[in-house]
């Protein structure tokens, strides 16, 4: 069960942050190729979705694998979720957590052949001065989700097999030869 073609799913949000799930997604996206996977298009697998009524990503438990597979035309559909995205204020302890899962199901089978799970802490600090809550609250209020995010998808898609696909890179560096300077 290796994959040629995988369509990246909308992500869920299960955390009170807008937005969140489309970082996830678009993260995903984009780092899928260098792992060797063809990935079908975003404006495609929006198209799908319309097609099939899809308005948010709970309902693709209504629709089997094999079905998505078919209308996606894609090998494996890869699905996630942020369970968490949130700034943790409690007393003395201040914190910024984001969890987030995805799973990719075969289209043919329906099952799950690869899953992962992060969930990452960041910022943890322990709070004595008011003057020094008060920065972090700012500073956390504004950090930058989408950057942890980012980070999350490259550590998570390191667990996943390398796909098919073989991307060559030219070594322009080594195939450079002199330029001969004629008087």
């Amino acid at each position: 069960m290796r994959p040629t073609a995988i369509a990246v799913a909308p992500m869920d949000n299960f955390s009170l942050e807008p937005g969140i799930a489309e970082a996830l997604h678009n993260e995903v996206y984009q780092n899928l190729s260098a792992k060797g996977y063809a990935r079908i298009s975003a404006e495609h697998v929006r198209s799908v979705m319309s097609k099939l009524g899809i308005s948010i990503p709970a309902l693709l438990a209504g629709i089997s694998p094999q079905r998505l597979g078919r209308e996606l035309k894609a090998d494996a559909i890869l699905m996630g979720q942020i369970e968490q995205s949130a700034s943790i204020h409690s007393g003395l302890y201040d914190a910024v957590v984001v969890s987030t899962s995805l799973r990719l199901v075969d289209a043919k089978s329906g099952k799950v052949i690869w899953r992962t799970e992060q969930w990452r802490t960041a910022h943890r600090q322990w709070q004595i001065a008011p003057i020094n809550l008060l920065l972090n609250l700012f500073a956390h209020a504004h950090a930058s989700r989408e950057g942890r995010i980012a980070y999350l998808v490259r550590e998570m898609l390191k667990t996943l097999p390398q796909g098919p696909v073989v991307l060559q890179a030219d070594d322009l560096f080594n195939q450079a030869g002199e330029i001969s300077q004629t008087p």
